[in-house]
């Protein structure tokens, strides 16, 4: 018996335009919906858990085979908020740093900005995002996510990772696309993730008092997060951006090839 299409989606805030219109069915009557972390969505995919699936840009590289949804993408022209290092020394200080194990892109963003700003990469230890035990360890923490934007009052100096990749390049920096199998491809799921991305950005407003209740932000932060600091229109900039964030990463050793994009 076939199982139906699964599709591994993130339920961060900067994913909500991306991820209501199959939450509330209206793209996703004949699909299965997996929860899970931006990592987890990745290993859904090459594991062959899931067919299609919202992950970290970095992941493209590691997974042989997939297509991926024209015109969408999670980026940020400057400045994101929601990857950050934080940390209690200067920047070209920082000799070990704590990572949120939970996105691969932003570990690699944030090893490729140390090498290319300071010629090396502090020592790193992946853990779980709490801040106060991250910096016991450590000089920095990366922090992404809902749990970087709960966190903006800590007192430390933080650098937001879209603001100093926009310095570096000019560009936006993307951080996560759709993409899915060839079944996935051959079942019209692409569509459906730019028809979704339409209808959530649609919606935002009206939708607002339920990420309240679910995110724990005000309204108006919701909407000035998810319309100002992040863009959900993957154009040439933003195709640019990914050439150049595959190309440094391949020349650091961070992936061993550089795959072109195949779309669908």
């Amino acid at each position: 018996m076939k199982h139906a299409m699964r599709i591994s989606i993130i339920d961060y805030l900067n994913a909500a335009p991306l991820n209501m219109a199959f939450k509330e069915g209206v793209c996703s009557q004949d699909l299965e919906l997996i929860y899970d972390f931006p990592s987890q969505c990745a290993d859904n995919l090459a594991s062959g858990k899931a067919d299609a699936g919202l992950i970290s840009s970095i992941e493209y590289q590691r997974i042989p085979n997939l297509k991926v949804a024209s015109g969408v993408c999670i980026a940020s022209r400057k400045k994101v908020r929601s990857v950050v290092i934080i940390t209690k020394k200067e920047f070209k200080d920082i000799e070990f740093i704590a990572l949120d194990r939970f996105s691969r892109s932003s570990i690699a963003l944030c090893k490729l900005l140390f090498k290319r700003k300071c010629g090396r990469v502090p020592k790193v230890m992946t853990m779980v995002p709490e801040l106060e035990q991250m910096l016991e360890f450590a000089d920095a923490a990366l922090v992404i996510g809902d749990a970087a934007l709960r966190q903006e009052d800590h007192g430390y100096q933080s650098l937001d990772l879209a603001e100093l990749w926009h310095g570096e390049t000019g560009l936006p920096f993307v951080f996560a696309f759709w993409v899915m199998n060839q079944k996935g491809a051959e079942y019209g799921i692409s569509k459906r993730c730019r028809q979704a991305a339409q209808y959530g950005q649609d919606h935002l407003v009206s939708r607002l008092p339920d990420l309240e209740k679910q995110y724990g932000m005000s309204g108006e932060e919701i909407h000035t997060y998810l319309t100002q600091n992040i863009h959900y229109q993957m154009g040439e900039q933003e195709l640019e951006s990914l050439n150049r964030f595959y190309t440094y990463s391949r020349e650091l050793g961070i992936i061993p090839e550089y795959h072109p994009l195949q779309f669908c």
